[in-house]
C-alpha cells in the first residue's frame, strides 16, 4: 500500500517544485550632464536696479522639461581644481545665480551687499543637470 502511494506522491511533488516566477527588471539611468563655461572679466554687465553685476550664460541643455523637473546645480572655481557650490561668497563676493529655459544668469556683488567691482579674472563655471521625472 505504501508503495501505490510513493509513485503518485513523487509526481506530485515533482510537478509543483517546478521553476519559480522570476522577475526581471531593467532600470534605466539616465545620466546627469555637466557643462563647463569660462566667465571672462570683461562678460560681466552691470544692474542699476539691484546694483549687482552679472553674467549671463546660454544652456540649451536646459529646455522647458529640464527647467521643470531636472535639478540645475552650478560650482565655481578660480582654477579648475578647486569647486565651490553656489550660492557663496568667493573672494569676499557673494555669487548666486538663477535661470530658465536655455540661460543661466550668475550674479556677483559684495558680501555686505554693497556694489564691487566685477571679478578681474576669469571665473570658471560648472553646470550639472540632475535629470529627474515627475512623480
Amino acid at each position: 500500500m505504501k508503495s501505490l502511494l510513493l509513485l503518485p506522491m513523487l509526481m506530485l511533488a515533482l510537478v509543483f517544485s517546478s521553476c519559480t516566477k522570476e522577475n526581471i527588471t531593467q532600470e534605466v539611468v539616465i545620466p546627469n550632464k555637466t557643462i563647463q563655461y569660462e566667465v571672462k572679466s570683461n562678460a560681466w554687465q552691470y544692474d542699476a536696479g539691484s546694483k549687482t553685476y552679472f553674467s549671463s550664460l546660454p544652456v540649451p541643455e536646459i529646455d522647458d522639461y529640464a527647467n521643470q523637473n531636472s535639478g540645475i546645480l552650478v560650482y565655481i572655481s578660480s582654477d579648475k581644481v578647486t569647486w565651490e557650490a553656489i550660492p557663496d561668497v568667493f573672494n569676499g563676493s557673494t555669487f548666486v545665480y538663477t535661470y530658465k529655459t536655455g540661460n543661466i544668469y550668475l550674479e556677483v556683488q559684495g558680501a555686505d551687499g554693497s556694489t564691487i567691482d566685477p571679478p578681474s579674472s576669469t571665473v570658471f563655471v560648472k553646470v550639472v543637470i540632475v535629470e529627474a521625472d515627475p512623480i
